[in-house]
């Protein structure tokens, strides 16, 4: 019996003990990660626009001023941001201007850097970078001074690039050091006095000298003397002059190049066009007819273009994660993600404004305004938000003028202060399906409406342009598409930015402004062709925002704004639905103990309290108390018990011996 009593208290207090177990154990259990999140491991990053199959030079804060400052050569680079739809339309030149010039090489390589990639924030902005693409030019022995940041060529047509490449090259004074560079000059009336005077001042390994005519004020004869400079056997001389021209049996229609051998042999040949290419044509058939090559490459420029390709960042995502990445997406269309706008916020405070010089005057009033904003209504963990609320200080601080590098230094410092800040570091809803789409500028339109909600929603400030306005000054000083910057400021001022009464109206206005980019890019080479640009929302998205029938919605969705016939009041709460912090995604993020818990997993840790609750948490407490006090009065029965046994037997001698 006290057996019995013993395992009914015991199992008592073990059902008890372990159903309060495992309430706390769920209270403190997080959200189980999903198998996509385990790959989500390392930081990612987006290739910039040119790689090691380009014969593009990519430059990055490692290698710059060893390819730049104090060469023996020039060097064309073009400072471009990688998420710039005006420099991803630009790239395809660049490239193809790479390939046609790569004889020109060891006098003048094309050259890129990313100015999207943060290792490259210090160069970018000492060289006062202020709109992308830029191209400058920096000759032979550049050192960098406050009114030297090499010169600027403005034009993006790629026969002007050449061209100017050209003149600017020509124009560099050879000196001693400079021993592959070639004479540029034209050939005098003294060279043509006989062959021997031809040859005068070349090295022995010169077995022609090839002659071409071009015409007053062009740079033909320049470039053509640069496609050859690899070739150690020919020296490529140019004039204008027609009687000079004339020696060599050029008359220049019919004949326009000559080739002249040591020996006094004459040949004259015709080409196609009058431009560098069809010359390089017609001399490489000659040059191939006498079995005529170019130099072979040196280790270190065979080298070159995977060197310096491999020291740019690579993206941490396979193929595999991509394609799982943009199922997710397609199957939630109109959903928002944590990562996006994390991916956002990083740009923003570890790209953008640290690239700028200097910061001050109505800049610095637009930073200090963007900041305002970022840190009421940003999505970060509680170290996010210290980490805005501390760099909106150090900004106030210093409101009169800061540099860009100021604020990255400080950001920095914050950052191993503070521990980690941000969950996630790659994009999910903008992650492109190629290099070079979507991505931050997706990220960066999300942000836009994230905040113009929560302004509308919270009751922070009474001010309804609060947001409007520091998102139209931060557009405009830091956002590192130029091109884009001016459509937005064309069309903030055409669509009355500043004349919306309400915040209710100012998230109407940001949406109504977004679908007029979508619109006007449309169809154009930047965009991504898994994802087309739509009006937002579609129809199968929110059915009650469009006035008209479906299917007209549907039909509507990729033309013109105008052609929509919106119900205003849906869309306005479909946009508050969709940007709810409590209905913004985790899908993709790395950290999720770093963020606060959503009402979910709340709900979660409370199921089994609620339960518990109607049962009565009084009573539970006073049955487990219960059974604590009936285990040790078990205990102590049992172990009386157990005593009054072992002294019974003497019990019996004593009373026998009586």
């Amino acid at each position: 019996m006290h057996s019995t009593k013993l395992f009914s208290v015991t199992t008592c207090v073990l059902v008890i003990s372990i159903s309060l177990f495992s309430f706390f154990n769920l209270i403190d259990a997080g959200v189980p990660r999903s198998s996509y999140e385990a790959l989500m491991k390392q930081e990612s990053q987006e290739l910039g626009l040119y790689n090691h199959t380009d014969k593009v030079r990519i430059l990055t804060n490692v290698n710059f001023k060893d390819e730049v400052l104090n060469r023996n050569h020039s060097i064309l680079v073009e400072f471009y941001n990688s998420y710039c739809g005006h420099c991803r339309k630009f790239a395809p030149t660049y490239k193809r201007l790479a390939a046609e010039l790569y004889d020109w090489r060891d006098i003048a390589p094309i050259a890129a850097i990313d100015c999207a990639a943060e290792e490259n924030n210090g160069i970018c902005r000492e060289y006062e970078v202020m709109a992308y693409p830029t191209l400058r030019y920096f000759g032979p022995g550049y050192t960098p001074s406050e009114s030297n940041y090499g010169s600027r060529i403005m034009t993006q047509d790629m026969e002007q690039i050449r061209s100017i490449l050209a003149e600017f090259v020509a124009s560099e004074n050879k000196t001693s050091d400079m021993s592959s560079w070639p004479d540029f000059k034209p050939l005098q009336l003294s060279h043509t006095s006989s062959i021997p005077a031809l040859f005068e001042g070349l090295d022995s390994l010169k077995k022609y000298v090839v002659v071409v005519y071009e015409r007053e004020n062009s740079t033909v004869g320049v470039e053509t003397i640069l496609h050859f400079v690899r070739y150690p056997n020919i020296a490529v001389k140019r004039t204008a002059n027609s009687e000079l021209a004339a020696k060599y049996q050029i008359d220049g229609t019919r004949y326009r190049i000559a080739t002249v051998s040591r020996d006094g042999s004459i040949v004259p040949y015709g080409s196609l066009h009058e431009s560098s290419l069809s010359y390089k044509e017609t001399i490489e058939s000659f040059l191939k007819s006498q079995h005529i090559t170019e130099k072979p490459p040196s280790h270190a420029e065979s080298n070159a273009l995977g060197h310096t390709a491999s020291t740019m960042p690579h993206a941490s995502t396979t193929d595999l994660e991509v394609s799982k990445i943009i199922e997710e997406v397609k199957r939630n269309k109109h959903m928002v993600y944590q990562a996006d706008l994390e991916m956002a916020i990083r740009g923003i405070l570890y790209n953008e404004i640290p690239k700028s010089s200097k910061i001050n005057g109505e800049k610095m009033t637009a930073l200090l305004r963007f900041l305002g904003i970022l840190e009421k209504y940003n999505p970060l963990s509680n170290s996010g938000r210290a980490m805005l609320k501390e760099l909106a200080s150090f900004t106030r601080k210093h409101s009169d003028e800061m540099s860009g590098g100021d604020f990255e230094k400080e950001l920095i410092r914050l950052e191993k202060q503070l521990g980690k800040v941000f969950s996630s570091h790659r994009f999910v809803g903008c992650q492109g399906s190629k290099t070079g789409v979507r991505g931050y500028t997706c990220s960066l339109w999300q942000l836009f409406h994230y905040m113009s909600v929560q302004a509308a929603t919270e009751d922070k400030s009474d001010d309804p342009l609060e947001v409007l306005q520091a998102i139209h000054g931060y557009v405009k000083h830091f956002f590192g598409c130029t091109e884009c910057s001016e459509h937005f400021q064309e069309m903030a001022k055409r669509r009355h930015i500043f004349n919306n009464p309400t915040k209710d109206d100012a998230v109407l206005w940001l949406w109504a402004a977004h679908n007029e980019v979508n619109q006007r890019l449309a169809g154009d080479d930047t965009e991504d062709p898994k994802f087309p640009k739509i009006q937002f929302p579609s129809a199968s998205s929110c059915p009650q925002c469009h006035k008209s029938s479906t299917s007209q919605a549907a039909a509507a969705s990729s033309t013109s704004v105008a052609a929509h016939d919106w119900n205003k009041e849906h869309v306005l709460q479909f946009l508050k639905n969709i940007h709810n912090p409590e209905f913004v995604s985790r899908y993709g993020v790395d950290d999720h103990e770093l963020l606060p818990p959503t009402l979910d997993k709340l709900r979660q840790k409370r199921m089994i309290g609620n339960v518990f609750s109607d049962m009565d948490m009084g009573m539970g407490m006073l049955l487990y108390g219960f059974c604590i006090v009936m285990l040790v009065v078990a205990f102590k029965l049992f172990a009386v018990r157990k005593t009054g046994y072992r002294k019974k037997p003497y019990g019996h001698d004593m009373l026998g011996k009586v």
